[in-house]
């Protein structure tokens, strides 16, 4: 296993969980609602992670709800359904930019929605 996917497996993934507990806490209908409009269905978005521009991974994350319930490594294979069909996003981030939200774990678990955007500028949504 590479060092970028110990970075997403080991740390980002598990760190997106504190943030969805954390969000079912404080906001327990907001939870409540989206795991009930995303459940039972196969739902997944990708990630690419950069460096300096160059990719150096690519990652399928299955989605349970709010939570990520795997990680496939090597592939964008993104689909999310809604009531008109499906698209496929996928999140391109720079591998600093996701050490750095690590290094601010405790802040954006405290305030989820105020803390993400410093991140904003280092993320790109594209569609396959």
């Amino acid at each position: 296993m590479s060092d970028v996917d110990k970075l997403v497996k080991e740390k980002v993934v598990p760190l997106r969980r504190k943030i969805v507990d954390a969000l079912a806490r404080k906001h327990p209908e907001m939870l409540a609602a989206v795991n009930q409009y995303f459940a039972n269905r196969d739902n997944r978005v990708g990630l690419q992670v950069v460096e300096n521009g160059k990719v150096i991974g690519d990652y399928t994350l299955h989605l349970e709800g709010a939570y990520i319930s795997e990680v496939e490594t090597g592939k964008l294979d993104s689909a999310i359904s809604h009531p008109f069909g499906v698209i496929k996003p996928y999140i391109i981030m720079e591998k600093s930019a996701l050490e750095k939200m690590l290094e601010d774990e405790q802040r954006i678990v405290d305030n989820p929605f105020g803390a993400i955007q410093e991140y904003l500028p280092e993320t790109t949504i594209k569609f396959l």
